[in-house]
């Protein structure tokens, strides 16, 4: 009996191993088809650093609690098709939407915050574009506005749950023609531009002003906690005017500063923004910062000549050169502790004022931007002058 019961469990062993060694998973076949991680994560004290495993440049980030979304270049010649999401989690890439204009599209400009993204799909051909509503909670688009010559825009601001804009009408004859070399540093204004915009939760469009001229370098809108900031170039003889529009009030202020040229605001709060003078002939140096309440103009610094740099609408810029805080007394403290960090090369690639100190940056050695750090603001450190 007992020799019978061996035997028995003999078999059943050499059964199960046999069943197990057919039914066995293909390990191989599992590696194949696991989706692939799209990034690396590096942590240190002050920052967490995002880098695509891949070739490719981010651009136009939106770096969200727990989702980096971003358009992704492969190179200069091959622009973004597609808007990707990058769970940090599970560091996987997924495309959310690919352009509708097939080999002739391409995703131009990304903005969002935790509810919203918003993006520009661009018809190469003719430069129109379509502004995408998506949101992120339903996971779909939810509108979309279309552009046209008459209609004309290639940039926006998003704030909370409504979308800025400037649209022209391109179909105008220009009505102002400078002499000589003025077109050299910013492009004489020609058309005629409303401001515009579109309240996500109830659907409305509006028209918030009308500005005389539309050029370069404002023709993008800038915003602090409580207000929309622009400039009014009006004819090309006459004062630039910087202009704030109160959310809550939907009053317009208007401020003349004296200047044929301004560009490029960097709103502080709501009576501070600093800003940039240009003159005919040579591109912007020196940022400076102007009181509504006073009047008063201050320098920041005389030597600044990155206009492109980055604003959190609460006191703070950050360019290539040097990193300011400013308070509401116009107090500035100085820090450059992420040029010397990355002095590799970093842009702040948002649309609109950043919500945290999050920017893209290129390996050495490398011309693609391929990392977006998370830098943590305690670990600036400040100064109480500027020192060269």
């Amino acid at each position: 009996m007992k020799k019978l019961i061996i035997i028995t469990l003999g078999i059943l062993c050499v059964v199960s191993i046999s069943l197990l060694w057919i039914y066995k998973p293909d390990t191989k076949d599992e590696e194949i088809n696991k989706p692939k991680k799209a990034i690396d994560i590096q942590k240190s004290n002050s920052f967490v650093k995002y880098s695509l495993k891949d070739d490719g440049s981010f651009f136009s980030i939106v770096n969200n609690q727990d989702v980096l979304y971003s358009l992704i270049s492969i190179n200069e010649d091959l622009p973004a098709k597609d808007v990707f999401s990058i769970d940090k989690s599970s560091r996987l890439k997924n495309s959310i939407y690919t352009t509708k204009h097939g080999e002739d599209g391409q995703i131009i400009s990304l903005g969002g915050n935790e509810d919203y993204l918003v993006w520009l799909d661009q018809n190469i051909p003719d430069y129109l574009c379509t502004i995408i509503v998506y949101d992120i909670s339903q996971k779909k688009i939810i509108a979309t506005i279309d552009g046209s010559e008459k209609k004309y825009f290639d940039s926006f601001l998003l704030n909370e749950d409504t979308i800025y804009w400037i649209e022209s009408d391109t179909t105008k004859q220009q009505t102002e023609v400078g002499t000589g070399e003025d077109k050299d540093t910013m492009i004489v204004g020609n058309y005629t531009g409303k401001i515009k915009s579109y309240h996500i939760g109830i659907g409305k469009q509006q028209t918030i002003d009308t500005i005389k001229t539309v050029n370069y370098p404002n023709n993008e809108l800038t915003a602090s906690k409580g207000k929309l900031w622009y400039i009014d170039n009006r004819d090309f003889t006459e004062n630039a005017l910087i202009k704030a529009y109160d959310f809550d009030t939907e009053r317009i202020a208007t401020y003349d500063l004296k200047e044929q040229f301004l560009g490029h605001l960097k709103p502080i709060d709501n009576s501070n923004v600093a800003f940039f003078k240009y003159t005919i002939h040579a591109a912007p140096v020196g940022m400076y910062l102007y009181n509504t309440s006073s009047r008063k103009v201050t320098v920041v610094n005389a030597q600044e000549t990155d206009n492109r740099a980055a604003y959190d609408r609460a006191g703070r810029i950050i360019s290539s050169n040097m990193s300011y805080d400013i308070d509401k007394e116009g107090n500035i403290k100085f820090s450059d502790t992420l040029q010397r960090e990355f002095n590799d090369h970093f842009y702040f690639s948002s649309v609109g004022p950043i919500s945290s100190i999050s920017f893209t940056t290129s390996s050495k050695g490398s011309t693609h931007f391929n990392s977006v750090v998370e830098f943590n603001r305690y670990a600036l450190k400040w100064k109480d002058q500027l020192v060269p």
